[in-house]
């Protein structure tokens, strides 16, 4: 792309660069620095991934590709490539584009419109698509009551949206990113979603003010390792926290802080090299 194109002041980019997917812990650690805007989503029939940094200045998004190679896009030519519906227990559905939620029509299950591309947490990796599920089940043991929701490193808002469509009489989302924040409230008005409260939420200064009956967390390990305590603090008496972004390996240290905080891990789900916790206050 010419230098020219990465001047804009009012313009956000997009860096992208397919990668084999043996390297992928190799790629979450090397971009660490943009953990809070970083996809990395697994191609079907390929081992291969794609890896996508989204809401970057035009200078950033350069530096990455001369580091890295890949391209530097301009967000709104940063179409992404498609994707399939994303089906959640026969209750929600996620679609990419507003031609796939009219063409489900009047369907039994709820529909949700995330657009690809705009911003960390569209539903196709796989720790976002874990925490619906398990989203979903939350929701399903809890039905017929009242109950709230706060989605910490909310993203583009993909589950404190969910959590309204599946139940949740109010939900919160927070995240440190004015990116997220702007992404998550357009995908709101987008799905006519109200009773989102949506906020700038630093989680390593947070101190929780309340509780919610199902908190989740879907950020990078170092993150949860630090935020574990606010978490357990945030989880109401029979609470349950969703939490995700960990890397196998990372497992066992991020259990463990979770469990001091005071929480009891009812169960884990693995898909690929990403795992996803499920964890209650009793």
């Amino acid at each position: 792309m010419p230098r020219t194109a990465l001047r804009s002041r009012h313009s956000t980019f997009l860096w992208r660069k397919l990668s084999p997917a043996k390297w992928e812990d190799v790629w979450c650690e090397r971009l660490s620095a943009f953990r809070d805007r970083l996809a990395v989503t697994a191609l079907a029939g390929s081992h291969s991934i794609r890896l996508e940094i989204f809401a970057l200045s035009g200078a950033q998004a350069a530096r990455l590709a001369r580091a890295f190679g890949g391209q530097a896009l301009p967000m709104k030519r940063a179409h992404a490539p498609a994707r399939p519906p994303i089906k959640v227990r026969g209750r929600l559905v996620v679609v990419a584009t507003e031609r796939e939620r009219a063409a489900l029509g009047a369907s039994t299950r709820k529909v949700l419109l995330i657009p690809a591309g705009m911003a960390f947490g569209t539903g196709d990796h796989a720790t976002t698509a874990t925490c619906l599920r398990l989203l979903a089940d939350a929701s399903a043991a809890l039905a017929g009551r009242p109950w709230e929701m706060l989605d910490v490193g909310c993203g583009s808002g993909i589950l404190a949206l969910a959590a309204r469509m599946l139940g949740a009489r109010h939900a919160e989302a927070g995240d440190n990113d004015p990116d997220a924040l702007r992404t998550a409230a357009e995908n709101a008005r987008a799905n006519r979603v109200s009773r989102v409260v949506i906020r700038k939420l630093d989680v390593s200064g947070w101190r929780p003010a309340r509780t919610w009956d199902v908190v989740a967390a879907n950020m990078y390990s170092g993150l949860l390792i630090e935020a574990a305590p606010q978490l357990a603090r945030a989880v109401a008496p029979g609470g349950r926290l969703i939490f995700s972004g960990i890397l196998r390996e990372q497992e066992r240290e991020v259990v463990a802080a979770i469990r001091a905080a005071g929480l009891r891990i009812e169960s884990t789900v693995r898909r690929g090299k990403w795992v996803t916790g499920l964890a209650t206050l009793r």
